[in-house]
C-alpha cells in the first residue's frame, strides 16, 4: 500500500512539506519496484535517489532550523545521522539482495506482516555470512517506511510551532 500525504503532516512550511511529500514519492517508487518483475535498474536507481535526497532533504531542514535558533536542532541532527547510517546499511542489504537475486523469482508472493524491532536489528546487523533473498526486501521496505513516517509526524513537528513564527522563511 502506497504512502500518501496527508494535511497532518504538514510542519507549516513549503519547502520541508515539498521535500517530504517527494521522499515519499521515492519509497512509493522503490515499493512498486520489488513488486515488479524485471525492475531492477529502477530499484537500484531510486534506492540511490532515495540515500542521496534524504541528506539533502536532511542539510536543508538543519539549516532552517539553524535560522529559525530551533532548540532541539542538536537531538534532531542526532536523528538525521542515525536515519543516514541506517539507510545506508538497508542500501548496502538492497544492493547484495539485487546482486544476487534470480530473475524467476518474484516478490508479489511475499507475505505482508509488521516488523518488529529485533528483526530491524537482525536486518542491520552487518553480518558477512547472513545470506539475504527476497523474502528479505519487504521488511525493509516496510522499515524504511516506518522512518519516514516516525521522523516526520514525531521528530519534525515538534519544529511545527517554531516554523509558525517564521511562516515566509525558506518557503
Amino acid at each position: 500500500m502506497a504512502l500518501i500525504w496527508r494535511k497532518q503532516m504538514s510542519v507549516g512550511n513549503t519547502l520541508i512539506d515539498d521535500e517530504h511529500r517527494y521522499l515519499i514519492c521515492l519509497i512509493n517508487t522503490i515499493e512498486l519496484a520489488i513488486r515488479t518483475d524485471d525492475a531492477h535498474d529502477i530499484l537500484a536507481t531510486t534506492l540511490e535517489q532515495l540515500v542521496e535526497y534524504t541528506q539533502i532533504h536532511f542539510d536543508t531542514e538543519e539549516q532552517i532550523q539553524l535560522k529559525i535558533k530551533y532548540p532541539g536542532l542538536e537531538e534532531h541532527k542526532k536523528e538525521h545521522k542515525k536515519i543516514m547510517q541506517d539507510l545506508h546499511e538497508v542500501k548496502k542489504k538492497l544492493d547484495k539482495i539485487l546482486s544476487t537475486k534470480k530473475s524467476t523469482n518474484s516478490t508479489a508472493a511475499v507475505p505482508q506482516k509488521d516488523i518488529t524491532d529485533s528483526e530491524i536489528e537482525q536486518l542491520l546487523e552487518d553480518d558477512p555470512d547472513t545470506q539475504l533473498d527476497e523474502s528479505d526486501l519487504t521488511p525493509l521496505i516496510k522499515l524504511m517506511r516506518r522512518w519516514i513516517i516516525e521522523h516526520v509526524l514525531g521528530t519534525d513537528m515538534k519544529m511545527k510551532p517554531y516554523l509558525a513564527n517564521h511562516h515566509s522563511l525558506f518557503s
